[in-house]
């Protein structure tokens, strides 16, 4: 919520939207052909991004979308950062893209009566986590606690609560003893509410993570609690306070669990390398014999190079699809 740049090079980290205009078109590739296979008019549709951060992404989509003549579509963004908000109204009111600005309570009325895409970019990861651990035969969890003498904010691991003990069982977690684990309870609450609020809609969420048994592994001993101040990473969330990104890895199977008991269909689970390929990446390789660099077309082809190999941001991310209605 702090009033600077979070995202890209003056902020703490990259989202794939940084990295050309690639994740948008081949968004927009999929908005195209999952609104033909559910036999949705461009008109009848409204394109909701939770999350959008500088609008970068919202903007690659609709420029897609438009180079395709897909037309007649609405875009609403939910972003609760005021700095974001700004930053997103100026970039996209200086590409002519008009926008429906939403809150949380304007999704909840308006999607029981609309056909939804709901996109979702590195949003899940954002929640906070209650840290759990396994210890002396009972669940901890990590309170916060400040020490007078050292001036700081430092961790107190007490009994866990009723409600984080319900929420593991229910989740099918069991930890070996000493193992963190970084429980999205906030999270699944969050989502279970948005998909039983929509009643025609295709859900795209874009996230790192894994299943349960891999956050769950031996090498995760101290959890996947994660900050990052000016790209530089650390596990240390007690300094920076207010000025650094904390994040952890999204549990999917926990996902997948609300999804279902949400009545919402499951219609793909894949790393973002298998979805980007899937909607027809390499198509968009550009044949050239320009010596130039920085040649628009050594550019984008350089850009779905990254998005593939680079410090396998692909493979570490994973695309979850969802639908309901019928």
């Amino acid at each position: 919520m702090s009033d600077r740049p979070k995202i890209g090079r003056d902020g703490d980290f990259y989202t794939s939207s940084n990295i050309g205009t690639i994740m948008g078109d081949m968004l927009a590739v999929y908005i195209q052909r999952r609104a033909k296979e559910r036999g949705w008019d461009p008109r009848s549709i409204t394109i909701v991004e939770w999350g959008a951060g500088t609008g970068r992404l919202a903007a690659q989509i609709h420029q897609r979308l438009r180079l395709d003549r897909f037309e007649g579509y609405q875009h609403a963004i939910i972003e609760t950062s005021p700095y974001h908000q700004r930053v997103s109204r100026q970039l996209l009111e200086n590409e002519h893209i008009p926008v429906l600005w939403w809150n949380e309570e304007t999704f909840r009325q308006e999607a029981t009566r609309r056909r939804i895409f709901f996109i979702a970019n590195e949003l899940l990861d954002a929640f906070p986590v209650e840290r759990v651990r396994h210890r002396n035969g009972r669940y901890e969890q990590c309170f916060v606690t400040w020490d007078a003498g050292k001036e700081q904010f430092m961790p107190r691991w007490l009994a866990a609560s009723p409600e984080v003990i319900a929420w593991m069982e229910r989740h099918h977690v069991e930890l070996s003893d000493n193992l963190i684990f970084d429980a999205g309870m906030a999270m699944s609450s969050w989502l279970s509410t948005v998909l039983r609020q929509a009643q025609e809609a295709e859900f795209v969420f874009i996230d790192y993570g894994d299943g349960t048994n891999e956050l769950t592994a031996a090498h995760r001993m101290e959890g996947t609690l994660m900050c990052y101040h000016r790209h530089q990473a650390h596990d240390n969330p007690w300094i920076h306070i207010g000025e650094q990104d904390m994040t952890s890895m999204v549990d999917f199977d926990v996902c997948r669990r609300v999804a279902t008991q949400a009545k919402a269909w499951i219609t793909g689970y894949s790393t973002q390398k298998a979805f980007l390929l899937e909607q027809g990446l390499l198509n968009e390789l550009q044949d050239h014999s320009s010596l130039d660099p920085f040649s628009p077309e050594s550019r984008r082809n350089r850009a779905i190079r990254q998005l593939l190999l680079s410090d396998q941001m692909s493979e570490r991310f994973h695309v979850l699809l969802l639908s309901r209605g019928t």
